[in-house]
């Protein structure tokens, strides 16, 4: 199939319900069918629809078809990324617009509303807390765990943060300060969200040693009411740790660091009080 018209294709990507409730780089089973399909034919074709797929859903964009409340600061958020999106469109290459290439899909999820920009990362919102973190960190933290999940009271739904490598201005200590502002707005706009957690290796403990410069991505939450709890072993080939930093390589190499993963969890109640402004 390499007949499909872009405006056909475009329709794939929106059948409402198709993703509903999955994260951030979920797309409509039929959308991926026709772009496998493409692709095996011609690559590079495949790549031209994925574009164009971006530049409509670009065109089409509105917040009012979004299921959530934004306070006013959310419209800024949004122009933001809606210019670096156009922006895109005319400077990167064809390659980019891989369904392949996680950066697009966060693209694609902005323009979908699976992703919500947030300052320094951005919010799906369809998350749950994985069960399986009762059994990561022995009796200690299954006992945390328990705690934390009777404080929010369930679960589900709570917003999810993603780094996006593409736009990582905001990623310093006060632009964190202003996103969990951020966060806060959104969740008192939403009654229904739980609170917001996130998964990384930044949130490892053993930075204060090896970054830091970065423990307060875990010193901040943890003394305004978010609680961390161990998530296991980070994918040492594709550590987001090794990304930017030739120090954290060498002391891998040197064995005298791996990265772990920890997952933040922050009850909405506890966030909305900004404790963090009384610091």
């Amino acid at each position: 199939m390499t007949d499909i018209s872009p405006q056909s294709y475009y329709q794939l990507a929106i059948v409402s319900g198709a993703v509903s409730g999955h994260g951030y780089a979920a797309l409509p089973p039929e959308l991926l069918a026709t772009e496998q399909s493409v692709a095996r034919q011609n690559p590079a074709a495949a790549l031209t629809l994925n574009r164009s797929l971006c530049r409509n859903l670009l065109k089409e964009f509105t917040l009012a078809d979004a299921c959530w409340v934004f306070p006013e600061k959310f419209h800024f958020l949004y122009e933001q990324q809606l210019q670096r999106i156009e922006n895109l469109l005319t400077d990167k290459p064809d390659s980019y617009f891989s369904f392949d290439n996680d950066p697009f899909r966060k693209d694609l999820a902005i323009l979908c509303h699976r992703l919500i920009p947030c300052g320094a990362e951005f919010a799906t919102p369809f998350s749950g807390i994985s069960r399986s973190l009762i059994f990561k960190g022995g009796l200690r933290q299954a006992a945390k765990f328990i705690q934390v999940i009777a404080r929010c009271r369930g679960i589900k739904p709570f917003l999810e943060l993603h780094m996006h490598p593409h736009y990582t201005t905001a990623f310093n200590p006060e632009g964190w300060i202003e996103t969990y502002e951020n966060l806060a707005d959104l969740l008192a706009a939403n009654p229904s969200l739980l609170g917001f957690q996130s998964t990384s290796w930044f949130l490892d403990p053993a930075l204060v040693e090896v970054s830091p410069h970065l423990s307060y991505l875990r010193e901040v939450p943890e003394r305004c009411g978010a609680t961390i709890l161990y998530a296991g072993e980070d994918d040492c080939d594709y550590s987001g740790a090794f990304a930017t930093s030739q120090t954290r390589r060498d002391l891998y190499t040197s064995g005298h660091y791996k990265p772990r993963l920890f997952t933040r969890i922050w009850p909405r109640k506890l966030l909305i009080q900004r404790i963090w402004q009384k610091l």
